[in-house]
């Protein structure tokens, strides 16, 4: 694989895909244990990122690069808006037999998720030049660094809005995580 390859929108988001599915299936996740509740607190952070370097970068290129890009991109928004918004459930104190409910739940809708990018990305790799794609795939990663740690209220369909209220939001977050103690 080259360098491009390696940096590519589609690798990256790919990598996010599998490291996030793994954590969905840790089976200490659904407990209500100290651990668990880490381990959600990791998967929800992991997860709002992943979907905001989606919102910025996967979902404008859907857009401009493939047919019927907007009606895609419009069902991908709302359905990971969906699953984001069942991600702040994680953050209420739950009984063991409510947190395995919803993390089979989370599950189930991430890998529709996945299932449905993997057409996506084919169109990508086939509709753009790989330093688009590699272009891309910087951009995600510096989304995911400055994305917010927790579920957001306020997602913009906009791309440059969004980058703004996410840069916001994670910067806040992000203090909140340093002072509380969050994800250390």
């Amino acid at each position: 694989m080259t360098d491009i390859e390696s940096s590519s929108i589609v690798s990256i988001l790919r990598s996010d895909h599998r490291s996030i599915a793994n954590a969905l299936d840790d089976d200490r996740l659904p407990t209500p244990s100290e651990d668990g509740r880490a381990l959600r607190e990791e998967l929800v952070a992991e997860l709002v990122r992943h979907f905001v370097a989606e919102e910025q970068y996967l979902l404008p290129a859907v857009r401009d690069h493939v047919p019927d890009g907007d009606a895609i991109a419009d069902r991908h928004f709302d359905r990971d808006r969906k699953i984001e918004g069942r991600l702040r459930q994680l953050e209420e104190d739950l009984d063991a037999d409510q947190l395995v409910s919803l993390t089979r739940q989370l599950a189930a809708s991430f890998a529709a998720h996945v299932s449905e990018q993997e057409a996506l990305f084919a169109d990508l790799e086939r509709s753009c030049p790989a330093t688009t794609l590699a272009e891309l795939g910087d951009g995600v990663l510096g989304a995911e660094q400055l994305a917010p740690t927790r579920p957001r209220y306020v997602a913009p369909e906009n791309p440059a809005v969004n980058k703004v209220t996410s840069l916001v939001e994670g910067f806040i977050d992000q203090v909140r995580d340093h002072y509380s103690g969050r994800g250390t």
